[in-house]
């Protein structure tokens, strides 16, 4: 009995570690996977390279008071040179006069003109031939302040006012002045402006010229003239007033004849209907024709004299080959000379040469002419 129970007890137990070992074979459970060795890839380092500055915008260039143009600041810092040039057949063809910021032209005895030329932003070496000065001269300087005025001489009186005026009178013999003696005196006397200048600016008390007050607009203004309606049955011998003028500046003769180059976009002078030249391959181009209706009258010397001031008088401009009505105003020497519009505000002249023209009143050009 105990030897059976033995048997029984060991087969037992075999039986056991059979169903032990054969549940370890068979076992499907999946072992968990070995953790990485592979680390993560970094992240990027942030650049250093900085982006690029925006670019300044580019500054624009000064423009000039007398033309509205571009021009080196260097310019706006120096005086004006002024230089009173002969307008006579002997004269002609003048030197400089294309390199100009402003040319008035004035009437002097007999109905003759001449020319009083002011330079800032160019100092030809040319300049002439160059003439005697007038009261009128004293006015228009005035306008410039310290500037320097180059003459050949003037009556006692005339030279009485010189020696009270703002800008500083130069004449032959001063630095920059010379004879051509291809032509005979006294229509021969030059100047080299800019080697007047550079001798003045170390012996004279000079300085730019005062804010001008001009406004400057390569934009057409409105309110141009326009010919008048033709009454029916008639007809009208009027032409586009803007292309062309004609400037009786006295009664003795000289006529000033302006005519539109629309592909330039300039006014050509004539004068006396003959193409008006100068030395050189320079073209005189007017960006704006300016005609001041002045006061003439006879001085205590017995020459005939303009008065260029006023409170306001009637003037014609033209520009972009359109005519204007317009006002000045300069109520004395040395006050600017202000060119208004109908509305009493300050003019648009095109940028570039202005030419001004300096009539008795009374022959202020009309639409026609």
């Amino acid at each position: 009995m105990k030897l059976a129970q033995t048997h029984l007890v060991a087969a037992a137990l075999i039986a056991t570690l059979l169903a032990t070992g054969c549940a370890t074979d068979n076992d499907t459970t999946t072992p968990e996977p070995a953790p990485s060795t592979t680390e993560a890839a970094p992240e990027p380092a942030p650049s250093t390279t900085e982006a690029a500055p925006e670019p300044e915008p580019l500054e624009e260039p000064p423009t000039s008071q007398l033309t509205g143009l571009p021009v080196d600041k260097s310019v706006l810092e120096r005086p004006a040179v002024l230089v009173k040039v002969e307008n006579s057949p002997q004269a002609r063809p003048q030197s400089g006069l294309d390199a100009a910021d402003i040319v008035f032209e004035e009437v002097v005895e007999g109905g003759v003109t001449r020319f009083f030329v002011v330079f800032q932003s160019a100092f030809p070496d040319t300049v002439g031939p160059v003439r005697s000065a007038r009261p009128v001269d004293i006015d228009l300087m005035g306008i410039y302040g310290n500037a320097l005025f180059a003459y050949s001489g003037a009556r006692r009186e005339v030279q009485t006012m010189l020696a009270g005026a703002k800008a500083s009178a130069i004449t032959e013999g001063f630095a920059g002045f010379s004879r051509d003696r291809q032509r005979r005196a006294p229509h021969n006397l030059y100047l080299d402006a800019k080697a007047a200048f550079d001798a003045a600016m170390t012996s004279r008390d000079l300085a730019p010229p005062p804010e001008s007050g001009w406004n400057f607009d390569t934009l057409t203004p409105a309110g141009w003239l326009s010919c008048p309606p033709v009454a029916p049955g008639t007809t009208s011998t009027c032409t586009d007033p803007g292309q062309a003028i004609t400037i009786r500046m006295s009664r003795g003769g000289y006529i000033t004849n302006w005519a539109y180059d629309a592909p330039a976009g300039v006014y050509r002078r004539a004068q006396n209907g003959n193409t008006f030249t100068v030395t050189g391959a320079g073209q005189i181009g007017a960006a704006n024709v300016v005609i001041l209706a002045t006061r003439h009258y006879v001085g205590q010397s017995g020459y005939p004299e303009t008065d260029a001031t006023t409170t306001g008088a009637p003037a014609v401009i033209l520009r972009d080959g359109k005519r204007y009505a317009a006002t000045w105003r300069k109520p004395s020497a040395n006050a600017p000379l202000e060119l208004l519009n109908t509305a009493g505000q300050p003019f648009t002249l095109k940028p570039g040469p202005t030419w001004i023209h300096l009539p008795p009143d009374a022959l202020l050009p009309g639409i026609d002419q």
